[in-house]
Formats: C-alpha cells, sequence, structure tokens
C-alpha cells in the first residue's frame, strides 16, 4: 500500500514539474515576442523626448521644416 501510495506521489509531482516547465518556455517565448514588438515603439519615444538617435546617438536635426515633404512635386 505504502509504495503505491509513494508511486502516485511521485507521478503527481512528475507531471506538476513537467507541466511549470512547459508553461515556463511558452511563456519566456511569448515575452521574447512581446518585447520585440515593443522594441520600435521604445526606441521612436525616446527619439521624440530626446532629440537623439537611440541608435547611432546622433542628434537629429529639429530646425528644419520637413511638414511638405509629402507634397512635392515629382
Amino acid at each position: 500500500m505504502h509504495s503505491i501510495m509513494i508511486l502516485l506521489i511521485i507521478a503527481v509531482i512528475t507531471i506538476f514539474l513537467l507541466g511549470y516547465a512547459l508553461g515556463r518556455r511558452a511563456g519566456k517565448k511569448e515575452g521574447v515576442t512581446e518585447g520585440m514588438s515593443l522594441v520600435p515603439l521604445e526606441w521612436r519615444k525616446e527619439m521624440f523626448e530626446t532629440s537623439i538617435c537611440p541608435l547611432c546617438t546622433q542628434e537629429l536635426n529639429i530646425r528644419t521644416n520637413y511638414d511638405n515633404i509629402h507634397n512635392r512635386e515629382l
């Protein structure tokens, strides 16, 4: 009777640990995917707040007016 109980406890613990490991792995993949989609937004926000490119640390030229850049005649 005790050996059956011990085997049952070991099986339950194994199932929980396997579920935990699979869930953690799936969660990490989901987190990386979400993080990669948020990075461009964070970079754009940082660029608008500081006027410095987060990739090359070059200061943006904010004195030039580019409002009509899409309305130019070709």
